[in-house]
């Protein structure tokens, strides 16, 4: 069937979604409409009844668009007038939709939905059946039966060979960026026009072709949001690694299933308006792909992770089997704030039926909201995989409020024990009196959508048009509200006693939960080391007695310390391990005499036992630092979560015995803190799996640990990428063909690295234990450990510049005013 009815670039005016300054403002669209049909008895009899009126077809079209129809996405939109112009008349048998939004984005041209519907597809049947007419023989009637049946029938087949898929495009997106082989190009940005097509299934049935739901992965937003950041952001050398590094972004970080990308670069040329590449891709392309930007050996493929984004698909079977995901906030300002978090989050996990927690996100203190006459806040968010349905849920946690503790007579938004609300729950939208899904006052709340962010910054809010992400950037970046939300850290466990002059179910939160986020953090935290040990490689056997360690430990806290980190067994390079029970004789009657003698600073235990650190917890101790990242031990991180206490979690291969030997990190390109993010990312998932809160984890990159001298300066020297969300490859390379004028070395290429990492990494606090070191030594020339104290203090200097949190040392008085004056350089600007 190749007869088609057309109209071009029609012109309405309508509020749909938000414009490219987000705002729901009236604006204008574009409609291009081919309607399939068959005008052979309108070429015999010269009617237009005999064939599809575009005036007609306009006119209903028009009428839609603009009338108050309450859309939010082009895709519903797209299906509206799809229904217009088949409404015309039964002659109508198809219908190809392109609907374009100029002002959608600020540096694109327009963005457009492209459909293919047949009749039968957008309302739900073919017409009314045919029926013999009076003067029409039988012989005449089924000829007439036959044709429009071969037509219908045709129709599909057009269908079936135009649209089998549906189209979100977005043209001419124009971004700046380093991009080039020539010297010029990689000192000045220019600017690349992108072009990108979603390709997407094609909905099946009328109640999926009315949705005016966008999943991620269909949301043009999200995806322009994540390539504008790669590409500005970015520095490649050929338009083919850029092209291909957008796809790979689009596909695997916004679930995109098949994406096609073209990259023009306007100035490539001086006789032609541009040279361009482009490519289609579908994530499994990417499946064993090393980053398309340096020749690296690929990054070991990872075990799919039990918390993955979900697509649409996913969606429905989770629907059909019962297990929805519900996303929870937790708040709570009165009483111990959090041992009320830990013990609401592991009601969530054990006392909610037919549910359990996968995922939480930061802590955040924050300044109360609409009753600001009450004590500040703790904020956070989890997500909550459960059999219940939305109204159950609520009473479920109502019944968990009450029995915290919650006084529902107190007046509206005062004081609470625990406040739980539901943010999301799957993609629904409901309001009821009881219930408004998505939360009626989330795009208000930072203190909300901050920890909600850390979980999922893509999650779409239907009603609004934008996702968390978007709501959370525009009240920090568009609003006149103070930063009245810090993230913050424990540094002591849950069921740690409290200090002496506190009340009951108080305590003096100021020494347990700090900021340690760069943006926030204003002093560096220190850990002062005690070795109770006879073998370490630089005090061992100086605080063997219990006297001497006890005496050592509230020296330590006089100069300074703010933990005191406790170890009885040597990690020294070649170590050999002394046995649980021996480590357990030697740690625990010092910290239970720390505790007897008063002393209240947060204790650290340095293990990766879990029998060693549960013998010590129970004693006093609040944190376990442990250097194997709970490699060692199966039960360490069941236990870290069992028992709510901070846990350091260091990287590291191999045992001490054999670690020296394991400094090869070819397998990323001999990238050290590629590897190290690698797989400090898959420990920080396990733990996250076993239950252990993300506001409990702190991470220690392992300098010395399965690191040679060399690296361990350059884990210094790039200490910010351990945290980045993206890091660049070769970077170092990049600026030495620079320098040298080698514009056109393969080392010089430069872009972001294909991580494809367990979990993302941003926002955990840092320690950098550094000090005394080896490589201190081979850069000194000390040989003896404690003659390094001021080589150490240029190791502690560069840890704060790279946004290190706490730093654990041995000479804590020298450290704690190397670390003051770096702290004003560096924190407080």
């Amino acid at each position: 069937m190749s007869d088609k009815i057309i109209f071009r670039d029609l012109q309405v005016r309508t509020v749909l979604g938000n414009d490219s300054w987000e705002r729901k403002k009236q604006q204008p669209l574009l409609i291009t409409a081919e309607i399939h049909t068959s005008i052979a008895s309108a070429g015999k009899t010269d009617k237009v009844t005999e064939s599809v009126h575009y005036g007609i077809a306009c006119k209903r079209a028009t009428s839609f668009a603009e009338s108050s129809h309450k859309l939010h996405s082009l895709e519903a939109f797209a299906e509206g007038i799809a229904k217009a112009c088949l409404g015309v008349t039964n002659r109508a048998l198809a219908v190809h939709i392109i609907a374009r939004k100029p002002r959608a984005l600020l540096h694109a041209e327009y963005a457009g939905v492209e459909i293919f519907r047949t009749r039968k597809e957008a309302l739900g049947s073919w017409g009314d059946d045919l029926a013999q007419e009076g003067d029409e023989t039988e012989d005449e009637f089924a000829r007439r039966k036959a044709l429009v049946d071969a037509e219908r029938a045709a129709a599909e087949a057009e269908a079936g060979r135009l649209a089998q898929e549906d189209r979100i495009i977005v043209k001419a997106l124009s971004l700046s960026t380093i991009i080039g082989v020539n010297l010029w190009e990689r000192h000045y940005k220019q600017l690349v026009h992108i072009d990108l097509v979603l390709h997407t299934a094609k909905p099946t049935g009328l109640a999926a072709l009315e949705s005016d739901k966008v999943p991620r992965y269909r949301n043009f937003r999200t995806v322009v949001d994540a390539v504008t950041d790669l590409v500005e952001k970015s520095s490649y050398r050929t338009v083919e690694a850029l092209a291909t590094a957008i796809a790979r972004t689009a596909t695997k970080q916004c679930k995109v299933p098949k994406i096609t990308v073209r990259v023009e670069k306007p100035s490539a040329l001086v006789f032609a308006a541009c040279s361009a590449v482009e490519i289609t891709r579908v994530l499994g392309d990417y499946a064993a792909m090393s980053s398309a930007a340096v020749s690296v050996a690929p990054t070991p493929a990872r075990a799919a992770s039990p918390v993955a984004a979900a697509s649409s698909d996913d969606a429905d079977k989770a629907a059909k089997s019962g297990t929805h995901s519900a996303y929870i906030a937790l708040g709570t300002n009165l009483g111990n704030r959090l041992e009320n978090m830990h013990q609401a989050l592991h009601r969530l996990n054990t006392d909610l039926p037919t549910s359990h927690v996968v995922e939480s996100s930061f802590l955040y203190q924050t300044a109360p909201m609409y009753v600001t006459d009450q004590p500040a806040f703790l904020n956070a968010a989890c997500l909550v995989k459960t059999g219940l349905e939305p109204l159950a849920l609520l009473d479920e946690l109502k019944r968990i409020e009450a029995e915290m503790g919650r006084d529902f007579g107190m007046y509206r938004n005062g004081p609470r024990i625990m406040d739980l609300d539901i943010l999301f729950y799957d993609e629904i939208d409901m309001q009821t009196e009881r219930l408004t899904i998505p939360h009626a006052l989330l795009h208000e709340r930072r203190f909300q959508l901050g920890p909600l962010c850390d979980i999922d910054s893509d999650l779409m809010h239907h009603r609004l048009g934008k996702t968390t992400g978007a709501l959370f950037r525009h009240l920090t970046t568009h609003s006149d509200a103070p930063d009245d939300i810090v993230r913050v850290t424990p540094l002591r466990a849950v069921n740690a006693s409290v200090d002496a002059g506190a009340g009951a179910g108080e305590c003096n939160e100021s020494a347990i939960l700090k900021a340690l986020s760069p943006s926030s953090q204003k002093e560096t935290v220190f850990m002062g080391i005690l070795n109770c040990t006879p073998d370490s490689f630089s005090d061992g056997g100086d605080f063997a007695t219990l006297d001497l360690a006890v005496e050592h430990a509230a020296a330590l806290i006089k100069s300074g310390a703010d933990i005191i980190d406790i170890g009885g067994q040597s990690t020294r390079p070649g170590a050999t391990q002394v046995g649980v029970d021996e480590e357990i004789r030697r740690v625990v009657p010092v910290i239970q005499r720390i505790r007897e003698l008063g002393i209240t600073a947060p204790i650290s235990i340095d293990t990766f036992y879990a029998e060693v650190a549960a013998a010590a917890l129970d004693v006093g101790a609040d944190i376990v630092n442990d250097v194997s990242g709970g490699s060692f031990d199966a039960k360490m991180l069941p236990l870290v979560a069992r028992r709510q206490c901070p846990y350091v979690m260091m990287h590291m291969r191999g045992d001490p015995s054999t670690m020296a030997k394991m400094n090869d990190y070819g397998d990323y390109g001999g990238d050290v803190v590629r590897g190290t993010r690698f797989e400090l990312a898959q420990r920080v998932r396990a733990a996250l799996d076993c239950g252990v809160p993300r506001w409990n984890i702190i991470l220690d990159p392992g300098i010395g640990f399965a690191k040679e001298g060399a690296q361990n300066f350059e884990f210094l020297r790039r200490l910010p990428e351990l945290t980045a969300r993206n890091i660049r490859a070769s970077a170092k390379n990049a600026a030495a063909s620079l320098a040298t004028g080698s514009a056109d070395s393969e080392e010089g290429e430069e872009g972001y690295i294909d991580e494809d990492l367990a979990t993302g990494l941003a926002h955990y606090p840092v320690l950098v234990g550094s000090s005394r070191k080896r490589f201190i030594g081979q850069a000194t020339g000390k040989t003896e450990a404690k003659d390094r104290v001021w080589g150490t203090a240029a190791t502690v200097t560069a840890a704060i510049q790279g946004g290190a949190s706490i730093v654990r040392i041995h000479d804590v008085a020298e450290m704690v005013d190397v670390a003051r004056v770096s702290d004003h350089i560096y924190r407080r600007k």
